[in-house]
C-alpha cells in the first residue's frame, strides 16, 4: 500500500489537493469549480461520489469555492467554527460530518488525517497531515508566519506540499492596494518565499522531507521560478541535496507524488 500526493490547483484563484491511496480518496480543499474538480479526479480513475470525504481548512473563497456542489455527493470535514462561517458566507452545506474533537484527529477509510493549526485571518484555519500505513504527508498553505507548531507538524512528513506565496519586493512595489499589502505581510497573511527558505532551513538534517512541493503561489506577486530560485538557493547554501524541490501550479494538475 501506498499514499499519494497530487494538487489538483494551488494557488490565489483556487486551491484542492489530492490524497489518496489504494483504499481511500480525499481532497484537501474544494476551492475551484465542481466542473474542474470533476475533470481532475477523472485524470485518476475517480468521480466525485467516489471521493471518501473532502477536508476544509478555512473559509475563503479560494479554497471553498467548489464546495457547495460537492458537498452534494460527498462526505465534509470541517472544523465546526468553519463550518458555521461557510454557512453564514454561503449557505447550508450538506454532509458535514460531526467529529468530536476535531483537532484531536479523525480516520477517513484507511487514512489517518491530523489537523494542526495556522497562523491566517480566518474564523480557525488547519492545515492537514495524513497517514497511512506508516507513511505520511503533508498540506500546508495559507500561513501568516512559520510557527513552531507548523515546523512539528510537518517535519515527520516526506512529502510536503507548503505555501510559498509572495515575492516580498514584488507585493511591496506591485499595485494592491496599500490594506491589502498590509494583510499579506501580516502575522495572519502568506509566507513570502524567504519565510519559506528559513522553514526549510530549519528542516534541513533535522526532518524527514524529501519531496518539498511550493504551492499557492502568487500571480501578481511572484513567480513560480522565484518561489523556487529563493527555496532552492537555501537548500543549497546549506549544502542538502536530501530535499526534492517540486512546484505545485493554479491551472494545471501537478506531478503525483508516491509517499515511499
Amino acid at each position: 500500500m501506498s499514499l499519494k500526493l497530487v494538487s489538483l490547483a494551488s494557488g490565489s484563484k483556487g486551491n484542492a489537493t489530492l490524497i489518496y491511496s489504494e483504499k481511500t480518496a480525499l481532497l484537501v480543499d474544494a476551492g475551484i469549480s465542481y466542473s474542474r474538480i470533476k475533470e481532475g479526479l477523472l485524470q485518476f480513475g475517480l468521480m466525485p461520489e467516489l471521493l471518501d470525504g473532502v477536508v476544509i481548512t478555512h473559509e475563503h473563497a479560494d479554497h471553498v469555492k467548489g464546495l457547495s456542489k460537492l458537498c452534494e455527493c460527498c462526505k465534509v470535514y470541517a472544523h465546526p467554527y468553519t463550518a458555521r462561517e461557510i454557512y453564514m458566507r454561503q449557505g447550508a452545506i450538506k454532509n458535514v460530518v460531526n467529529v468530536d474533537n476535531f483537532e484531536n484527529g479523525f480516520v477517513i477509510g484507511d487514512i489517518k488525517v491530523e489537523p494542526f493549526r495556522i497562523p491566517h485571518d480566518a474564523v480557525y484555519p488547519l492545515a492537514y497531515s495524513f497517514e497511512c500505513c506508516g507513511e505520511r504527508c503533508s498540506v500546508a498553505t495559507d500561513i501568516g508566519v512559520p510557527t513552531h507548531g507548523v515546523l512539528r507538524n510537518i517535519k515527520d512528513s516526506k512529502v510536503v506540499l507548503l505555501e510559498a506565496n509572495h515575492d516580498l519586493a514584488m507585493l511591496k512595489e506591485g499595485k494592491y492596494p496599500p490594506q491589502l499589502k498590509a494583510r499579506i505581510m501580516s502575522d495572519r497573511g502568506h509566507l513570502s518565499n524567504d519565510a519559506t527558505a528559513r522553514i526549510v532551513q530549519h528542516l534541513s538534517g533535522h526532518s524527514s522531507v524529501k519531496q518539498l512541493i511550493l504551492g499557492h503561489i502568487s500571480e501578481n506577486n511572484n513567480t513560480e521560478q522565484c518561489a523556487y530560485d529563493t527555496v532552492k538557493s537555501m537548500l543549497d547554501s546549506l549544502g542538502d541535496g536530501s530535499i526534492s524541490l517540486h512546484l505545485a501550479h493554479q491551472n494545471a494538475i501537478g506531478e503525483v507524488f508516491e509517499v515511499k
